[in-house]
């Protein structure tokens, strides 16, 4: 038979252990809540990363169209040199002369649009960089927290399991 004061050290003893497990509960209710966060997060990263990847098919076909067009730039160019070489004979030269030399003015401002077009692709190309860092870090965050749970609900565990032998 326990003594009034062993059951009194016994009710301080469970009362303890109670508060306890109500801290690792809520400890544990609090992980899984940064945990859901970091799922949303993990899952927007996602998102933007599907979102990153569309951008990088348009900066591959952007690059191909500015590739084409300095190709075509470049044939042009040649033409015009020589058609150069002609204007000095005839007056129809000089006039189709007039007519390329706007067509190059204007594959110049195409060109110059393309440039920038390129210049903004290779920003959304470090942008794309950055996520996927941040991605990572998110991962590495969320395998954490995912460990921090399983040792909070191993120590309650183990507090469930030292509880009876201490009410022995």
């Amino acid at each position: 038979m326990l003594t009034e004061r062993q059951i009194q050290i016994l009710k301080s003893e469970n009362e303890y252990l109670l508060i306890q497990i109500e801290d690792l509960n809520q400890a544990i209710a609090q992980k899984e809540q940064e945990l859901e966060t970091l799922r949303q997060t993990a899952k927007q990263a996602a998102e933007l990363q599907s979102r990153i990847d569309i951008n990088l098919l348009e900066f591959e076909q952007m690059q191909r169209s500015i590739g084409q067009r300095q190709q075509k730039a470049a044939g042009d160019s040649i033409m015009i040199e020589e058609l150069e070489k002609e204007l000095l004979d005839t007056m129809r030269t000089l006039q189709k002369y007039s007519s390329l030399a706007d067509e190059n003015e204007s594959l110049k401002a195409s060109l110059q649009g393309s440039e920038e077009e390129l210049d903004m692709a290779s920003g959304l190309y470090k942008k794309v960089t950055d996520l996927k860092k941040e991605i990572s870090l998110l991962k590495s965050e969320i395998e954490i927290k995912g460990l921090e749970i399983e040792n909070l609900k191993e120590d309650i565990k183990e507090l469930k399991i030292d509880k009876p032998r201490n009410g022995e």
